[in-house]
């Protein structure tokens, strides 16, 4: 067999992401940050604009239905890079081997 693409996910296998180390800087009790991001922003939630459907139209439905929460939802997407911490090492040494195969 020869394989000529490999699809690999990006946030958390190639790149250290995690929405905490947005949130940890917004939020002072660590209790209500986990509640958030295990209720509202839910990797749930977040799979859904990775199987397709727009950041806006993600982020809109997610804000009708907690409108209370709506400032945090938007830092969602907004501020992205800061769950990015780089890459990781022992994901992404494995690349020029893959390629040279």
């Amino acid at each position: 067999m020869n394989i000529k693409n490999i699809v690999f996910d990006f946030g958390g296998v190639l790149v250290d992401w995690n929405p905490r180390y947005l949130y940890e800087q917004l939020f002072d009790d660590k209790e209500e940050m986990e509640y958030f991001l295990t209720h509202i922003c839910s990797d749930a939630w977040n799979g859904q604009q990775d199987a397709g459907r727009s950041l806006t139209e993600g982020t809109r439905l997610l804000r009708e239905q907690f409108p209370e929460h709506s400032a945090m939802i938007q830092r969602f997407y907004d501020n992205w890079e800061v769950m990015v911490k780089g890459d990781i090492p022992e994901n992404t040494k494995l690349l020029p081997q893959l390629k040279q195969q």
